[in-house]
């Protein structure tokens, strides 16, 4: 029987890998966009009766099934890592007010609530089509926009302010020059809001238009601000969100970099600085990345699948936290060997004019290179089979 540390770990933890965790989210997933599928579907009144039985029946189960969901993330959140929510009634409360919980709280309280509230309450439908803000927690983009948009809250709230400030300005000038001629559309400065949000939004329906010189001076004034409006909260959410992900990058590589058994010697300072010089490359299977004769240009680390290094009729095979690519490099010749990859790869790619600045600095990542470049280039020379370090010799 699983233990609760290990339903947290599937439900909750944000950092837990594995097949099991996979399989579960990916599982919850689909059960959410199934079940707004189905409540998009219950909707539409000319589907036969058949169709909105098995809604029906979809909708009981999928509650049910959220509601476990609940349930267990409520028992489980006690063994956050960070100790959040470690008091067993307090921590749980207060876990039970985020936002993500009450979320998962309004995906099942339409079910509930239909025993109180008539089955055609606007209220019902509209939680039941937040669930699809429950696919949030799954969904890597999306969560790396929510990041962004707290990061950026500031900047944002700022942007809103200077919005508002225009619209009611731009509807107090339009009353003033509307308000006799279209009293029934500019008589107050709230009916002439709704012809300023159009017209900043860029959208100006042409509804609700002024008649005069001076209104559409205005709202010619009003119609270029509009582009301006606009252009503010779009690069601050595009600028947030490319930092971000070059934050993920960065830390990607960091975490690869940290794989690598040559780099372990060396302290945080060092490791963020090679993380900066190397570039990730994600490659197919029998993808050719080195061919015998060609001039070195850069070096690599594997961090995921295998390759295969050729050199005449002798082959080794290299595994994760291998390297190669360096002896050309450090001897300043032609590439000797031809390396493909036997699986779909992710290296790491260090360019020459780095490598040589990184192993001059760092006597000791030059010796280790060394040696071996001098292990592995050993049985690609000799005619007899031997082990080489990182990789298996093969026929």
């Amino acid at each position: 029987m699983w233990s609760r540390a290990r339903i947290y770990e599937l439900l909750e933890d944000e950092d837990a890998t594995g097949p099991s965790v996979r399989s579960v989210r990916n599982l919850l997933a689909g059960l959410i966009l199934l079940a707004v599928t189905a409540a998009v579907l219950d909707t539409v009144r000319e589907l036969p009766p058949l169709v909105h039985a098995i809604c029906a029946f979809v909708e009981t189960v999928f509650t049910l099934v959220f509601t476990l969901e609940y349930l267990l993330r409520l028992w489980v959140v006690v063994e956050d890592r960070a100790g959040r929510w470690s008091h067993p009634l307090f921590g749980r409360l207060r876990w039970a007010l985020t936002p993500t919980a009450l979320v998962d709280l309004a995906a099942i309280l339409p079910f509930y609530l239909n025993a109180f509230l008539p089955s055609d309450f606007l209220l019902l439908r509209m939680l039941r089509l937040l669930r699809i803000l429950k696919i949030v927690r799954y969904s890597p983009t999306l969560s790396t926009f929510r990041v962004v948009l707290y990061n950026e809250r500031r900047a944002l709230g700022s942007v809103l302010l200077l919005i508002g400030v225009l619209l009611v300005l731009a509807a107090g000038l339009i009353h003033a020059a509307e308000a006799e001629v279209q009293p029934d559309k500019f008589g107050s400065i709230p009916q002439a809001l709704y012809w300023a949000v159009i017209t900043l939004a860029a959208v100006g329906y042409g509804d609700v238009v002024p008649m005069t010189p001076l209104g559409k001076t205005i709202a010619s004034f009003a119609a270029l601000l509009s582009v301006a409006t606009l252009a503010f909260p779009t690069a601050i959410l595009g600028a947030g969100f490319a930092r971000e992900l070059q934050k993920q990058e960065f830390l990607a590589r960091a975490s690869m970099v940290a794989r690598v058994p040559l780099f372990r010697h060396l302290g945080p300072a060092q490791l963020a600085e090679i993380t900066a010089l190397l570039h990730q490359r994600d490659l197919p299977p029998r993808y050719t990345i080195l061919r015998k004769g060609e001039h070195p240009e850069a070096m690599y680390f594997l961090d995921r699948g295998r390759v295969v290094v050729r050199r005449g009729e002798h082959r080794i095979v290299l595994g994760p936290g291998s390297f190669f690519g360096e002896l050309a490099l450090l001897q300043g010749r032609p590439r000797e060997a031809t390396v493909t990859t036997l699986t779909a790869c992710r290296l790491l790619e260090l360019h020459a004019s780095d490598f040589h600045r990184l192993i001059g600095g760092d006597p000791q990542l030059r010796e280790a290179l060394l040696a071996e470049a001098q292990a592995r280039a050993a049985p690609l020379s000799e005619p007899q089979p031997r082990l080489a370090s990182g990789g298996e010799e093969v026929r």
